[in-house]
């Protein structure tokens, strides 16, 4: 059985096929090199307007929503992650209570509860923003959302979080932590 590897490397004009975390040995022009090619455990994304850390074994998934909006999402297999909008048309802050809105009214609409918090966070670029906290409950289900918008004249980012399993050290808790703890808005 094989495979394609992932990932070409070019020593002294000759190109080779690896992948993560194997050992290689090459031999050119005679001599041998031993190689073996690691991957962070977290990587960072860097966009004009913001920069944040993630886990590797999550993919950053870019779309463009409509003209100006441009969407980017971090997501774990049980739904919880991390959702940043960049607006260049408009300041997203005043679409907080919309974006709330929609997030949540299929699960109130099921007959899920909300508690609704409100607090300021310092990210790592030292801006201080309020975030909005949904917390609904359904029996012994909890799903939590955080909301958060920074801009200016026609610019700015949007923030959502979405934790589908409160656990303490679920995936998806540790991937919002990561990316809350390390955004950088410029």
């Amino acid at each position: 059985m094989s495979s394609q590897e992932d990932y070409k490397i070019e020593i002294n004009g000759k190109e080779f096929e690896v992948g993560l975390d194997k050992d290689y040995e090459f031999n050119i022009n005679n001599e041998s090199y031993k190689i073996k090619i690691k991957q962070k455990d977290t990587l960072l994304y860097i966009d004009d307007a913001f920069s944040f850390k993630f886990l590797k074994d999550h993919k950053v998934a870019k779309t463009s929503i409509d003209q100006g909006i441009e969407q980017l999402m971090l997501m774990t297999a049980e739904g919880s992650g991390f959702i940043i909008q960049k607006y260049t048309s408009i300041n997203p802050t005043m679409l907080n209570e919309l974006m709330l809105s929609e997030v949540t009214k299929e699960s109130i609409n099921y007959g899920y509860t909300m508690e609704r918090q409100e607090y300021e966070r310092t990210l790592a670029s030292g801006e201080k923003i309020k975030v909005i906290k949904a917390i609904l409950t359904y029996n012994d289900e909890i799903n939590i959302y955080e909301l958060a918008s920074t801009g200016k004249k026609d610019s700015g980012i949007l923030i959502l979080t979405m934790l589908m399993e409160d656990l303490e050290n679920s995936v998806g808790k540790s991937l919002i932590n990561l990316t809350w703890n390390t955004l950088d808005i410029k």
